[in-house]
């Protein structure tokens, strides 16, 4: 298994990069990952300036070298580029080189080389990135946290649905409850796309549990929870900056274990990378200030989704679960358009049409 790793994305790299590959080799044991190859893809300069030494077996280099205005461009930029590491990286694993891309550069420029190289499966017109977040059951998968900040109700419904099947395949629960993200819990309270959305999810089949308000979230009241990008990244980074403030107000004495028993759970480096959900690949993308550790895991993270093939999983549930699901939510124009099927169309047509003309047809 080849994983390819932006060697030059975060705020810590070329360093953090360097040294969470050669990490992530010695804390993966062959049954875990099989033969795995860690390809660094960036700079070499950068390379050989960090690790003085040579890399070990399973590390090798693919030399893109850095563009002098890299520091002055716009974020977005290397999305845009085709030369660039990141879009060199998707491009390959499109081809079958490389088995999944890891990065910490910024995240729109991920999302844009990944739609760019790899294109949206099937049933998906917004790819989003989730996270998950300990709630006092367990934990709960919040999506979108920051592929996009805006999202239709029909994104909502599809943030959902890529919730529903990436829970179920990690965390093994048959039927995730899902949740909207929303002031209050009445149906008719929201803006627009989140009562729309609601409407849409209680017609769905899934274990649609209505809203969630914000203070409902840790309680553990769904498994899935979706809300578009700007809330979701704000949302995050709230729970990131809890133990800062527990620091600040918990009792000096007797505090310590406590403390660093809570730091343990909101640590956001202790769970490396997501996928991008949506796409034709493993696009992995990581926090922008991941460290050493937080890049091995989110390394580590990549060989599992590619073991499991989680898009392809994600689009197989689409194609078979589209009449079951959707066809019956007739707003879900998103999903028809992208099946290509006309706006009143639905699966279930099709095989009533067929079996009408079985019965009526004479026989011989």
């Amino acid at each position: 298994m080849n994983i390819a790793l932006d060697v030059s994305g975060g705020d810590l790299a070329p360093q953090a990069t360097v040294e969470g590959a050669i990490l992530a080799l010695d804390q993966t044991s062959p049954a875990e990952s099989g033969d795995l190859v860690i390809t660094l893809i960036g700079d070499k300069s950068l390379i050989d300036e960090t690790y003085q030494k040579e890399l070990p077996a399973g590390i090798n280099v693919l030399n893109i070298p850095l563009k002098s205005d890299r520091l002055q461009r716009d974020p977005f930029t290397d999305g845009d580029d085709p030369s660039s590491a990141i879009r060199t990286a998707l491009r390959l694993h499109s081809k079958g080189k490389f088995d999944a891309v890891v990065s910490a550069g910024p995240t729109g420029a991920q999302v844009i080389a990944s739609l760019t190289e790899l294109g949206k499966i099937r049933g998906i017109t917004r790819p989003a990135v989730g996270s998950f977040l300990p709630t006092v059951t367990g934990q709960c998968y919040l999506l979108d946290v920051g592929a996009s900040l805006t999202a239709s109700p029909h994104h909502l419904v599809q943030f959902a649905t890529m919730g529903h099947v990436y829970v179920h395949e990690l965390l093994g629960i048959e039927e995730p409850r899902i949740g909207v993200l929303n002031v209050g819990r009445e149906s008719s309270i929201g803006e627009r796309s989140v009562t729309e959305a609601h409407a849409l999810l209680a017609d769905s089949g899934f274990n649609f549990t209505g809203f969630v308000e914000g203070r409902s979230l840790p309680a553990g009241v769904a498994d899935v929870v979706v809300t578009n990008g700007f809330i979701g990244n704000v949302l995050l980074k709230f729970f990131e900056g809890i133990p800062i403030l527990l620091k600040k107000i918990a009792p000096a004495e007797d505090s310590t274990e406590y403390l660093k028993s809570i730091e343990d759970k909101l640590d956001y480096q202790a769970f490396g990378g997501e996928p991008l959900l949506g796409v034709k690949g493993i696009s992995i993308i990581c926090h922008g200030s991941s460290t050493s550790r937080s890049i091995a895991l989110s390394i580590m993270q990549a060989a599992r989704m590619a073991r499991i093939e989680i898009h392809r999983k994600l689009e197989n549930f689409l194609v078979s679960k589209f009449d079951s699901y959707f066809s019956q939510v007739k707003y879900l124009r998103s999903f028809r358009r992208s099946f290509n099927l006309p706006g009143r169309f639905r699966l279930r047509d099709v095989k009533q049409t067929r079996e009408s003309d079985e019965n009526n047809t004479p026989k011989k």
